[in-house]
C-alpha cells in the first residue's frame, strides 16, 4: 500500500478507515496488485464528501480489467459489510464509512 505521492493529504482520518485501507491492500495484493491511495481528506470534492472529516478515500483502480474490477469491488463490500459504501467511479473506487443506523 502506498500513497499515489505526497499530495495525498492523510492526517485527521478516522481510524475505521485505517481498518479499511488494510481489507481494501489484501484484496488488491490478492488480485496482484499494489494499493495506490489518490486521495484522502486532500482534492477537490463535493461539499459533502466524507473526504474532508477523514470519512472516506479513494484508489486506483486503472490496472484492473473490468471483470477482475467488479470482482474486487463485491469483494472489498463484503468484507467491509454494511458500514461502509464502496463505490465504483470512473477512474477510480471511493471508500467511505457511513455506519448506518441500528434498528
Amino acid at each position: 500500500m502506498r500513497l499515489k505521492d505526497n499530495s495525498v493529504i492523510i492526517q485527521g482520518i478516522r481510524p475505521e478507515l485505517l481498518f479499511a485501507m488494510q481489507v481494501v491492500d489484501g484484496v488488491y495484493d490478492t488480485h496482484g496488485q499494489e494499493l495506490v491511495i489518490t486521495s484522502v481528506v486532500d482534492g477537490g470534492h463535493d461539499f459533502t464528501s466524507l473526504h474532508y472529516s477523514g470519512g472516506a478515500f479513494d484508489a486506483r483502480t486503472f490496472y484492473f480489467t473490468d471483470k477482475v474490477l467488479h470482482s474486487v469491488h463485491r469483494e472489498i463490500k463484503k468484507r467491509l459489510g454494511v458500514d461502509f459504501d464502496v463505490v465504483l467511479e470512473s477512474n477510480h473506487m471511493h471508500i467511505e464509512y457511513q455506519p448506518k443506523r441500528r434498528s
